[in-house]
């Protein structure tokens, strides 16, 4: 039995709102891994990492991703 594929939004917001310069400075601000954050650029953000990684970079989810965060929660 498998789960369902998890919501995944947007990476282009988040990198908008960080401007970080290199993916090393994103992974180290939000806290996970350059590979995650490669994984995120490819497949997008899963919603259930998406609070903690725009919180990382001071803001709120649903500012960076408006027409999706209302949907989620």
């Amino acid at each position: 039995m498998s789960r369902p594929p998890a919501t995944r939004l947007p990476f282009e917001p988040l990198t908008a709102e960080a401007q970080a310069p290199t993916i090393d400075t994103l992974a180290t601000r939000i806290g996970v891994s350059r590979r995650t954050v490669h994984r995120w650029i490819n497949q997008g953000i899963p919603a259930n990492q998406a609070d903690r990684a725009a919180i990382a970079v001071g803001t709120h989810p649903a500012c960076l991703w408006p027409d999706h965060w209302h949907v989620l929660t």
